[in-house]
């Protein structure tokens, strides 16, 4: 499985702070407090927030209103409404624990393989965040509550609007996470499902290293200068097909412990994939190839280092690939293009 994901997250920030709040000069923390008793469309025009647009603000002001009137004797519930959200969420990273038992109970027969103790490895890494982001909740919803008594109704509603989407992101982490291992204890007991998980990962590769072929046949007849759009799209596109280069050694590890498992039980290897996977790698070469001719001399020397620095980091990592950690050295090391 090569779809692991990995989500930014908003952080509370402390009681009190206004990180992108921008006060204006006749603005005080009287004035903040007259935002009680406020129709939502007044109270949204005396707020001023950095990188906020009209809608969002009273968007935000709406979760502290009754009636369309903020109040702050509307935050009691607006806590509880987040409160729920989060327990919810919290109940959900819970089942994905438990589920995450059960497949390692169903995995232990064939634990021993690399194939299965990587894919457990990355399924409880992915529960460790969830779990971490989840503990987070229940302090953020705190703080918000602290500071119903004098503080800027306005930040309490940013901040309660902010854990409830944390929790929502949560939940659907967690949810995805027990979906994914219901197909994982799929995959251990039915070899064919072993074979189509491949497959698909073929197919996807073969399109990845298709879209770069187009890209390569463009870069010949566009704009040489090393700052130019086109500079930019060919670095880009050296970066992806060097994980593909990577994904390709990853599938062919996987074919051989699929061969290898299918002997050991007696059944029939995988056919028709390592054939796929030449003309894959025929076609990737060939890209790779056209995208080094293609190359201006100087969009070379502009990013070598940083495409440099990425293949070492590529090339020590061996299958079978944690792709989760694929993607944090690619973001680490992708060439500044902007």
């Amino acid at each position: 499985m090569r779809n692991n994901s990995v989500d930014d997250r908003p952080t509370p920030a402390g009681p009190y702070r206004t990180p992108n709040r921008i006060m204006t000069e006749a603005e005080s923390d009287d004035d903040a407090a007259k935002l009680d008793g406020l129709p939502v469309e007044r109270a949204a025009a005396s707020v001023t927030v950095d990188e906020a647009n009209s809608d969002e603000i009273r968007e935000t002001l709406a979760i502290v209103a009754r009636d369309g009137v903020v109040r702050r004797a509307a935050v009691d519930d607006a806590v509880a409404n987040a409160s729920m959200v989060a327990t919810t969420a919290e109940t959900r990273v819970e089942l994905a624990g438990e589920k995450l038992d059960s497949a390692r109970e169903a995995a232990a027969p064939v634990s021993g393989r690399d194939l299965v103790s990587a894919r457990v490895d990355t399924f409880d890494a992915r529960l460790d965040a969830i779990e971490d982001r989840a503990d987070e909740l229940g302090d953020a919803i705190q703080e918000a509550l602290a500071m119903k008594a004098g503080g800027d109704l306005f930040e309490i509603a940013r901040r309660i609007r902010r854990v409830t989407s944390a929790a929502t992101e949560i939940q659907r982490a967690a949810d995805d996470l027990q979906f994914e291992l219901d197909s994982f204890e799929e995959w251990l007991t039915d070899a064919d499902r072993r074979v189509e998980e491949l497959t698909a990962d073929l197919d996807a590769l073969a399109e990845s290293v298709g879209e770069l072929d187009d890209v390569a046949e463009t870069l010949a007849v566009d704009d040489r200068d090393p700052g130019s759009e086109t500079a930019r799209t060919w670095a880009a596109a050296m970066v992806r097909h060097r994980v593909a280069s990577l994904m390709i050694a990853d599938l062919r590890a996987e074919l051989a412990a699929l061969r290898t498992w299918a002997e050991r039980d007696g059944g029939a290897p995988p056919s028709d994939i390592e054939p796929r996977l030449d003309e894959i790698q025929a076609s990737h070469d060939a890209v790779g190839a056209q995208l080094t001719a293609n190359a201006d001399p100087k969009w070379t020397a502009r990013f070598d280092d940083q495409l440099t620095a990425l293949d070492e980091a590529l090339e020590a990592m061996e299958p079978p690939v944690a792709w989760t950690e694929v993607e944090a050295v690619v973001e680490e090391h992708r060439p500044a293009i902007e």
